[in-house]
C-alpha cells in the first residue's frame, strides 16, 4: 500500500464529503474504525492511463443524512433505500473523479464506469494501492483504491496535483 496515495485518498474524500454532502470527516485514529458498524459499500471501476477501481463504504446510519444533504431534502423527509444508495454511488463517482487527477495529473484521461453496490460475499481487494478510514459524526467511511498491475513508474513515488492546482 502506498502511504502517499492513502493520504491523498483521505484528503480527497474529506473534501468531497464536505462540498457535496455537507458531512465533516476526519482521519480515524486506528485501523478498526468500522468495527461493529454495518457498512453500505459501492465500487466504481476506471480505465485510462492506468486501470483499477475505487471502493467507498459508509456506515448505514449515515446514508439518510448523506442522501438528504445531496438531494436538498427538507427536514423530516424520508428518502427511499434506492435514493440513499444512489447518493452513495454518486459520492463514489465524484471521489473517484477527483482522486484520479490528484494522483495522475490533469493531462491524463480516464473513463469512470458506472458505480455499483458491492455484494457482501464479493471478493475482497487483497492489496489496495491506497486505504483511508475516516470518522464522521454518526458513523465511519472507508475508501480503498485498487490499481491493476500497480501504478505507472512515474506515479509510484508521489501523487501529483492536477494541472493548475497548487
Amino acid at each position: 500500500m502506498n502511504a502517499a496515495i492513502s493520504a491523498r485518498l483521505a484528503e480527497v474524500t474529506m473534501e468531497t464529503l464536505e462540498r457535496l454532502a455537507f458531512l465533516f470527516a476526519s482521519p480515524a485514529p486506528g485501523t478498526e474504525a468500522a468495527a461493529g458498524s454495518p457498512l453500505e459499500t459501492v465500487r466504481v471501476d476506471f480505465t485510462g492511463h492506468f486501470t483499477g477501481g475505487m471502493e467507498l463504504a459508509l456506515s448505514a446510519s449515515v446514508l439518510a443524512e448523506l442522501a438528504g444533504n445531496m438531494l436538498g431534502a427538507g427536514e423530516g423527509t424520508t428518502l427511499s433505500t434506492d435514493e440513499q444508495r444512489d447518493a452513495l454511488r454518486e459520492l463514489a463517482n465524484v471521489v473517484c473523479g477527483n482522486m484520479l487527477p490528484a494522483i495522475a495529473g490533469g493531462e491524463h484521461e480516464f473513463n469512470i464506469h458506472t458505480p455499483y453496490l458491492a455484494s457482501a460475499d464479493g471478493p475482497e481487494w487483497d492489496d489496495p494501492a491506497g486505504l483511508s478510514r475516516l470518522v464522521l459524526e454518526n458513523g465511519v467511511c472507508r475508501v480503498r483504491m485498487r490499481v491493476d498491475g500497480g501504478l505507472p513508474q512515474e506515479l509510484a513515488a508521489t501523487p501529483r496535483n492536477p494541472a493548475g492546482q497548487g
